[in-house]
């Protein structure tokens, strides 16, 4: 069963390579049962396979619509030039919230579980954790996306939520 890998573990810092299918284990169909499942279990929209331990590019997502899946090999095609501002957390920094700016709209390619080839828009919170989860593909934290400045400080604020007894926003 796979396993929530968080911060300060070297393999989110590290790139997936590609998902092999018919090669891989756990199968496409198994790999995607377990990282939804992961995800639910920690209450996330998103959940890159590197944040349970596995160096494959493939994430879990769920959308707004409320639909879940698992997105193998992902690629961005576009993004909109217009971008907006937004709370972003990690399921890999429990309890740290950053305001990042990302496209409000995402054109994307990627495989599902049968290795058919899927094209999708994905617009607001859905284009925002898209591109978080690729991120992760990539090595890239949430927390590289922001200044040393605006980083300590949110780290203060997870510090004393942490020692307020709360642990949501």
């Amino acid at each position: 069963m796979l396993k929530l890998v968080k911060h300060p573990d070297p393999i989110l810092k590290q790139q997936a390579d590609p998902y092999e299918f018919g090669l891989e284990w756990p199968s496409a169909d198994e790999l995607e049962d377990q990282m939804l499942d992961v995800m639910m279990a920690e209450k996330g929209i998103g959940l890159a396979a590197n944040q349970v331990g596995l160096l494959k590019r493939v994430f879990a997502i769920k959308l707004s619509t409320g639909r879940s899946l698992c997105m193998f090999n992902p690629k961005v095609i576009s993004t909109s030039e217009k971008t907006q501002d937004g709370d972003e957390g990690c399921l890999s920094f429990p309890d740290l919230w950053l305001q990042i700016s990302r496209p409000l709209e995402v054109v994307a390619e990627y495989f599902d579980k049968n290795a058919q080839q899927c094209k999708i828009i994905l617009t607001n919170i859905d284009a925002r954790c898209f591109l978080h989860e690729l991120d992760h593909l990539n090595g890239v934290c949430f927390t590289d996306n922001v200044g040393q400045l605006k980083l300590a400080l949110a780290m203060k604020q997870q510090q004393q939520r942490k020692s307020n007894g709360r642990t949501k926003r």
